[in-house]
């Protein structure tokens, strides 16, 4: 019977450290779950700040649009998504018995301006300006330049209401390209970067999730100067014709009116 005892506690042991080691998996197949979502998740809230900044844009909600774009760079902070995959990486390697990572943070990644993602310049935006107004001229003189005028104060004033009209277009056509070069850092982020970030995660490469996640914290940086170009640009179609912004013009031309009768 002292044999059958002891047999029956080491099974009991046994059976006890079985169920101690589920719970232990069960409890890091839960917490690297949770780690994971913290990831995968911030593509679906990109995706949501696409549809918001798409609509922010076209309404000249300036003030939303610099909130969304500042959302944006939280998304992609190092210092909020590295953790958390580095999280899932040592805990994986815990649960599987596997090799601790390496999780030394390569600064240099981080500090690295040089990733490939869209750029855009206030002198990219004249260029495309100026040469609007060029083929506007262009155009009037293929169409009027041979038109014979009763009066030439006339051919003026028509050539000037030609010209005046191609401006506001090009104008407001360089604000809507700066809107544009936002909601394209964001397609880069969203449809090109995170999911290279959530995959190299899943397979446990470090190395490319890293890599991938310092692309997106660069675009994301970009979002800052991208701002402040289309609200240049914006500025400068207010400015022209406030008129061309819808109720968002109609709002700032009632606030300037009122500060200025104060």
């Amino acid at each position: 019977m002292g044999d059958l005892a002891n047999t029956v506690a080491k099974l009991e042991e046994a059976a006890a450290e079985s169920r101690e080691l589920r719970n232990i998996v069960e409890r890091l197949d839960t917490e690297i779950s949770f780690r994971m979502e913290t990831v995968q998740e911030v593509g679906g809230e990109l995706l949501e700040l696409h549809g918001s900044l798409d609509n922010q844009i076209a309404e000249h909600d300036y003030m939303a649009v610099e909130q969304s774009a500042a959302s944006v760079r939280g998304l992609v902070d190092v210092e909020t998504v590295l953790p958390a995959i580095d999280a899932v990486l040592l805990l994986t390697a815990l649960r599987d018995d596997g090799a601790i990572p390496d999780l030394t943070l390569p600064l240099a990644s981080f500090a690295d301006d040089s990733w490939d993602h869209p750029r855009l310049t206030q002198g990219d935006l004249d260029r495309v300006f100026e040469a609007a107004l060029v083929r506007a001229e262009e155009q009037w003189q293929e169409i009027r330049g041979d038109h014979v005028w009763d009066d030439e104060n006339e051919r003026d004033t028509h050539r000037e209401q030609h010209r005046a009209e191609a401006e506001l277009k090009a104008v407001k056509e360089r604000a809507a390209r700066a809107g544009a070069h936002l909601m394209a850092l964001v397609d880069h982020i969203g449809d090109t970067l995170w999911p290279e970030v959530v995959e190299a995660t899943e397979l446990g490469d470090r190395d490319r999730a890293v890599r991938a996640l310092a692309a997106a914290n660069s675009a994301g940086r970009e979002m800052e100067a991208a701002y402040k170009l289309y609200e240049v640009n914006l500025s400068i179609q207010f400015e022209k014709a406030p008129e061309s912004m819808g109720a968002m013009g109609e709002f700032l031309s009632d606030a300037r009116d009122w500060l200025l009768s104060q």
